[in-house]
């Protein structure tokens, strides 16, 4: 399993020879420069829409064109509205081609109220587990996140901080995982966390 950490640049170069460790960019982070600098050669990565605090579309957009074409991508997190599902499937259906034609892997926020049958399979490359955290660690979750490794999508869970949820994560078949307090207090936690994260033979 992947720890995609956003920020902590120094932290993250210091500790890059491993292989459970890649970067979340997130929009508003990297407003100059190339934000591929803060990759190296095999590193994974992905990409937040920051709806989680507030979207703002142009920044999305301006990151997007700023790493197209970088290898590496696992997703790009489609906007979605906090633990709401209907509304998230709405902006999914909007916002899906956008990225898409940018070249990039699309994943589909799942929020309170998914099922089996609200997941679009055919139009996303990955699902991220956002939503209350009694939804994330529900049922439903567990077997949306089964399904979707079923059919060979990558599976991300958000708002992981801890060494029990990242266990429960890899449990129920994540491939990456993120946090703000590997990004807050990297020197601390984060060496910490990458002996904590591996993954589990199922899933190999």
């Amino acid at each position: 399993m992947i720890l995609l950490v956003s920020g902590a640049t120094a932290t993250v170069r210091r500790l890059r020879v491993s292989p459970e460790l890649g970067v979340l960019f997130v929009p508003g982070a990297w407003t100059r420069g190339d934000p591929s600098r803060a990759l190296w050669p095999g590193a994974s990565w992905a990409v937040d829409n920051g709806a989680f605090k507030a979207f703002d579309a142009p920044a999305f957009l301006n990151l997007l064109a700023r790493l197209q074409g970088v290898p590496g991508c696992r997703f790009v997190a489609a906007p979605d509205v906090l633990e709401d599902a209907d509304a998230t499937g709405r902006l999914f259906a909007t916002w899906e081609p956008l990225i898409r034609v940018s070249g990039f892997p699309v994943a589909l926020v799942g929020q309170d109220g998914l099922t089996l049958d609200g997941v679009p399979w055919d139009a996303i490359d990955a699902l991220f587990l956002g939503g209350s955290t009694a939804w994330k660690l529900g049922p439903m979750a567990r077997r949306l996140a089964a399904y979707a490794r079923a059919r060979g999508k990558w599976v991300h869970m958000g708002r992981v901080n801890s060494r029990r949820r990242l266990h429960y994560a890899e449990r129920i078949g994540c491939q990456s995982v993120d946090g703000t307090k590997w990004s807050r207090w990297p020197d601390q936690y984060l060496p910490k966390a990458l002996r904590w994260v591996r993954p589990l033979p199922l899933f190999q």
